[in-house]
């Protein structure tokens, strides 16, 4: 079916990123199941609606709790929703840890050394243990954020090899989709739609926002990482979000700021710029729609701002 309007929805790219499935996968359940069915343009690309992206994002989910492909694709999007819903609460309580050295609350310096002595089991433990002592906000802000930056600065000096850097970035971003877990049926405002631009591929930044915006009674979008700044111009105009948020390293700054003055004049009116990472601050930009947040707490500072003259 084709359609007169061919900005309408959402491409299959997009949609991939936005659901975690590829489109061979998109194309494969079409074709099999009949779902998603997505509207075409006079040119006969691929788009999909907002609910298709909905119904796929939860079907991606329930996936990963053991849900086979045939069982799940058919289904409405209540059904979906209720079926994830009650994943999510019958899942199994994991123990929280007791402190690695027998009583001190977790510290960063202590997770080091199980990063470097490459123990998973004692990490993951460690991740849990400080999740529940510190809570999620000083969690983030006192304790992973801290980690990262210890981490990055030994794998500089040589400290830390890239296996045990990765190794550590995959069981945090574990512990975060946990504890995001927690809100995931909620929806608040600012509605952030997080990204980073194209050839910067460290996405963890993203997730620890996600989580803090939960937190404090935002809702995050997560479009992905390497994102063409098209992909972000059309998200934010049809996902109807409030806030654009980029996560940007020191490492893409030269690229970042002119992905960011081409991005800037695109985003529809309303739509506020937030940046972030340690290379937010170096951007040097001068618009009135693009604000640095360079700490997890700029972040309250801003949706407080943000609701005092967007929700007033």
């Amino acid at each position: 079916m084709a359609t007169s309007d061919n900005n309408a929805g959402f491409s299959i790219r997009v949609t991939s990123r936005m659901t975690g499935l590829s489109p061979h996968t998109l194309r494969m359940w079409e074709r099999r199941y009949g779902f998603p069915e997505p509207a075409r343009t006079d040119a006969g690309a691929r788009r999909y609606s907002k609910v298709d992206v909905e119904r796929l994002r939860l079907i991606a989910k329930a996936l990963e709790h053991g849900y086979r492909p045939g069982e799940v694709v058919d289904r409405t999007l209540e059904d979906l929703q209720a079926l994830v819903a009650e994943q999510v609460q019958v899942a199994p309580v994991v123990p929280v840890a007791a402190p690695i050295d027998g009583g001190a609350p977790p510290n960063v310096a202590d997770t080091v050394k199980l990063i470097c002595s490459n123990d998973a089991d004692g990490l993951r433990l460690q991740l849990r243990a400080a999740a529940a002592v510190l809570g999620p906000k000083a969690f983030l802000a006192s304790f992973a954020h801290p980690l990262l930056v210890q981490v990055g600065a030994l794998w500089r000096q040589g400290e830390v090899s890239v296996h045990q850097e990765h190794f550590a970035s995959e069981l945090l971003a574990t512990q975060l989709r946990a504890m995001l877990a927690g809100y995931e049926n909620t929806a608040g405002r600012p509605e952030v739609l997080l990204a980073t631009l194209p050839e910067e591929k460290h996405g963890l930044g993203l997730l620890m926002v996600a989580l803090y915006l939960s937190v404090v009674g935002g809702s995050a979008r997560m479009l992905g990482i390497d994102m063409p700044v098209e992909g972000i111009i059309e998200a934010s105009r049809t996902l109807n979000i409030d806030v654009v948020g980029l996560s940007v390293t020191r490492a893409t700054v030269a690229t970042a700021r002119g992905h960011i003055q081409a991005l800037l004049p695109e985003l529809p009116r309303r739509v506020e710029l937030w940046l972030g990472g340690d290379g937010a601050v170096a951007l040097d930009l001068n618009d009135p729609a693009a604000h640095v947040l360079d700490t997890f707490y700029a972040i309250d500072e801003r949706v407080a701002q943000w609701r005092k003259t967007q929700l007033a």
